[in-house]
């Protein structure tokens, strides 16, 4: 079965929106012609340019409208520009459902049932630069493939509103910043000197190593930093984690730790989280960094409880 999913370099979803546009603006200057091979059945109508692809209103639809942000049920026959046929969900007699500003399809899916209403057919030509780009995909769709698509709208429905970019982000950080603050007021200011051992962090260190690794992480997922500017901030950060400082400063430097990372997701956004960063020579992205942030701060979060249980601290939430 062919996939209509957007998982390619190149497929953003937008309704009309700027960036859309702008992917499409050399689509008015390309030669165009509606007509299409005999293999395709004959589409009568005018053609309409509108949403960065043209289409022709094959029947005029008489039920709901489609509205942006709703599951569209639809049926589909998408065609190559040489009347190749590579898929029909009419054929395989099962219609094709997906939510629309999702990226759940191509975006000149995403953009194409504008102004549709259910019981309406159109006939799509979706250029390459809102289909599967200049790569194509896999066998099926060649390179630069304009696609054509005969699309019956059968229905449209109200669902739930999608979850913030930065939800999973969220979703976790309240009880990894409530524990990690309630343990360190818990643990009296006498054993912040102490160790398991020689070698190892002291409870001081640990509480310190949270809150300077979360600033420092920080500037790694912005990727507003230099390799010579983080191994600066790595070797300060050790040296700070050292020097004497009282519980008052730590609790500060904790809170100011996670009032930064808070305000970094506050901002955060499906794009931004997606942007490429490349950290001592590996590449990853904003999201997967903020990841690793918060994966370290319990990672040390587990060190302080076992510190804490050997000193016989209950830690406040499991009293």
């Amino acid at each position: 079965m062919f996939s209509l999913s957007t998982r390619i370099s190149g497929a953003r979803s937008l309704w009309m929106g700027a960036a859309l546009f702008l992917a499409v603006l050399p689509v008015a200057a390309q030669t165009f012609d509606p007509k299409m091979p005999a293999s395709v059945p004959a589409a009568e109508g005018p053609v309409v340019e509108a949403y960065g692809l043209r289409y022709i209103e094959i029947k005029a639809g008489d039920g709901a409208p489609a509205a942006p942000g709703q599951e569209y049920t639809v049926h589909y026959t998408g065609w190559l520009r040489d009347g190749t046929k590579f898929d029909s969900s009419v054929d395989r007699g099962k219609p094709l459902q997906f939510i629309q500003g999702r990226r759940q399809v191509i975006a000149g899916w995403d953009s194409g049932f504008g102004g549709m209403k259910v019981g309406g057919k159109r006939r799509l030509f979706i250029p390459y630069q809102i289909a599967y780009g200049e790569l194509g995909r896999g066998r099926t769709i060649p390179p630069k493939a304009e696609l054509i698509f005969d699309v019956e709208l059968l229905g449209v429905r109200d669902v739930p509103p999608a979850p913030a970019a930065n939800a999973d982000l969220n979703y976790g950080l309240a009880d990894l910043e409530e524990h990690v603050m309630a343990l360190a007021k818990a643990v009296p200011e006498e054993k912040y000197s102490w160790r398991p051992s020689e070698g190892v962090r002291t409870f001081q260190r640990v509480f310190l190593h949270i809150a300077y690794g979360t600033q420092l992480m920080l500037k790694m997922a912005q990727g507003t930093a230099t390799p010579e500017e983080l191994n600066k901030q790595i070797q300060d950060n050790s040296k700070n984690e050292e020097q004497p400082v009282n519980k008052a400063k730590v609790l500060e430097e904790l809170t100011a730790s996670f009032a930064a990372l808070h305000r970094v997701l506050a901002s955060a956004n499906a794009v931004t989280l997606q942007h490429p960063v490349s950290l001592f020579g590996a590449d990853i992205t904003t999201n997967g960094e903020l990841i690793k942030l918060e994966t370290h701060i319990a990672e040390h979060l587990g060190q302080a409880i076992a510190y804490a249980r050997m000193n016989g601290i209950v830690p406040p939430w499991s009293k």
